[in-house]
C-alpha cells in the first residue's frame, strides 16, 4: 500500500538521495548517484514552502517524493521521483493526486511542468492528470565574461516585483522564491528599472558549483531585459562564478532570441506540459526566463 504524507525535514536527505538515484538511473549514468552533483533541489524547495512537499511511503519506507511550487495564481511541481525498484507501481500517480489537490486548495489557476521530451512514459503519466504537451524549453548557458552594475533586492525596492509579475500573468507572485533565496542564503534577487531576476549562486543551491542560475526573471520589454541580463552576469562576476545558466520556453521567442544575442547557447531541451492545455505566460512577447524544472 502506498501512503502519501507531507514531507518532514528529516526526510530531505533520503528524498535527495532517491532523486539523484532515480534521474541518474533513467539517464543511464555509470554512477547514478552522481546526477546533479553539487546542486540541491529537495531541501531548498522544502524550506521554501514546507506545506507543499510530499513523500510516498510503503511499509514505512520512503519510496518517492514531489515538491510543489506555487507562485500565486500559477503552479508547477518537481522533481517528482520514485526509487527505481518501485517504477511502474503507481507511486507517481499516488503523488500526483495530492499535488493537484494542493493546486486547487491554494487557488492556482494554471499550472505546468518540465519533463523529458524523449519519454512517452512521462507524457502518458502527466496526461492522465490533465497536462498536455506545449512548446520545448531550452536550458541555456554562457561563460561569465564581464562585470556590470546590479542592485540587490531590498524592502524599499520590492514594490516593483509584484507589479512586474502581475503584468505578465494576473496573480503571478514570486514572493516565496524571493523570501527563500534571502532566508536560505541561496543567492540574490537582482533588480533593474523595469526588471527583476531571482538567482541561485554556487554549490548547494539549484545552480551548482561555479554557476549562477537565473531561476526566474521578467522584464517589461527588450531594453529592460537586456539590462537585466547584464546585471545577472554582473552578479555572477562579483561572486567569482564562471557560468550563467537559465531556461526559457521557446514560445517566448523574443526572450529566446535576446538570450542568443547575448551569447547564451542551448545545452539541452525539455518539454513544457500545461494543465488543461492553458499556456499561462508563455507568449511570444513575454520577456520572462524560467524552466519549471
Amino acid at each position: 500500500m502506498i501512503n502519501i504524507r507531507g514531507m518532514r525535514e528529516s526526510d530531505t536527505a533520503e528524498a535527495s538521495r532517491i532523486f539523484r538515484l532515480a534521474f541518474g538511473t533513467f539517464l543511464g549514468l555509470p554512477d547514478p548517484n552522481s546526477f546533479s552533483a553539487g546542486r540541491e533541489y529537495i531541501a531548498t524547495r522544502f524550506h521554501a514552502d514546507p506545506g507543499a512537499a510530499l513523500v510516498a511511503e510503503t511499509d514505512g519506507k520512503l519510496v518517492g517524493s514531489n515538491l510543489v511550487t506555487i507562485w500565486g495564481s500559477f503552479g508547477t511541481f518537481g522533481p517528482l521521483t520514485t526509487r527505481p525498484e518501485f517504477w511502474d507501481k503507481g507511486v507517481g500517480s499516488a503523488l500526483l493526486g495530492p499535488t493537484i489537490d494542493l493546486f486547487d486548495q491554494r487557488g492556482v489557476r494554471e499550472a505546468g511542468l518540465f519533463t523529458f521530451v524523449q519519454s512517452p512514459k512521462h507524457l502518458a503519466l502527466y496526461q492522465k492528470f490533465g497536462f498536455w504537451p506545449g512548446f520545448l524549453i531550452g536550458v541555456a548557458a554562457k561563460p561569465v565574461a564581464k562585470a556590470a552594475p546590479w542592485i540587490r533586492h531590498s524592502p524599499s525596492a520590492a514594490a516593483e516585483c509584484p507589479a512586474l509579475t502581475n503584468s505578465i500573468f494576473e496573480g503571478l507572485s514570486l514572493s516565496v522564491e524571493i523570501n527563500s533565496v534571502e532566508a536560505q542564503g541561496l543567492g540574490e534577487t537582482v533588480l533593474v528599472t523595469g526588471g527583476m531576476a531571482i538567482c541561485h549562486c554556487g554549490e548547494r543551491t539549484e545552480a551548482g558549483p561555479g554557476t549562477c542560475y537565473i531561476k526566474f526573471a521578467c522584464a517589461q520589454g527588450p531594453r529592460e531585459f537586456q539590462r537585466l541580463l547584464e546585471a545577472c552576469e554582473g552578479l555572477a562576476f562579483d561572486r567569482g562564478l564562471t557560468r550563467l545558466e537559465t531556461g526559457v520556453n521557446f514560445e517566448r521567442i523574443e526572450a529566446y532570441q535576446a538570450l542568443m544575442a547575448n551569447g547564451c547557447r542551448v545545452e539541452r531541451q525539455a518539454l513544457a506540459m500545461h494543465r488543461n492545455g492553458l499556456r499561462a505566460y508563455n507568449r511570444r512577447d513575454v520577456y520572462a526566463l524560467d524552466d519549471w524544472r
